[in-house]
């Protein structure tokens, strides 16, 4: 085998071009779709990380939010307990009151009408021993000397 020098002149020319040829329409091109590839990439990396940061602090942020609404919420029940305990306090002293005034009101009540009836009583009170005398003795009234001479039959 002998080595021709035209046709290896003409294979080198033709690797050369070919190369030249592919560099410029398909390397060339490749090699920046890959870069902007790339940069999409770590574009998006870089938004996943911001986008995972500013979820984190969010949620911090909640969290933070629902400790202060659990601290708010207990001190606005802490003061409906305390303004509920007030009022059933005052709602029991009235109670309480409105009973005394009432008893001493039915205690002066009736001791006007023990009064009126120890009136009535003391006023009427011959009246009510013959009536009750009368009732004993169904309706008879025996003179004073019979008496000692006993019952007639």
């Amino acid at each position: 085998m002998t080595v021709q020098l035209p046709v290896l002149l003409w294979t080198v020319i033709c690797f050369g071009a070919l190369v030249l040829i592919l560099n410029n329409l398909l390397f060339k091109p490749m090699l920046a779709f890959m870069d902007k590839r790339g940069e999409r990439v770590r574009a998006a990396a870089e938004k996943k990380a911001a986008a995972e940061r500013a979820a984190a602090e969010a949620q911090e942020a909640l969290e933070r939010f629902h400790a202060e609404q659990e601290a708010h919420t207990a001190s606005l029940a802490g003061q409906a307990l305390a303004a509920a305990r007030a009022d059933a306090d005052r709602l029991v002293s009235d109670a309480v009151r409105r009973g005394e005034e009432e008893t001493a009101a039915c205690r002066a009540a009736l001791a006007r009408e023990k009064e009126e009836l120890s009136r009535i009583l003391e006023s009427n009170a011959d009246r009510f021993a013959e009536d009750w005398l009368s009732a004993l003795t169904g309706g008879r009234e025996r003179p004073t000397d019979q008496r000692a001479e006993g019952p007639r039959d």
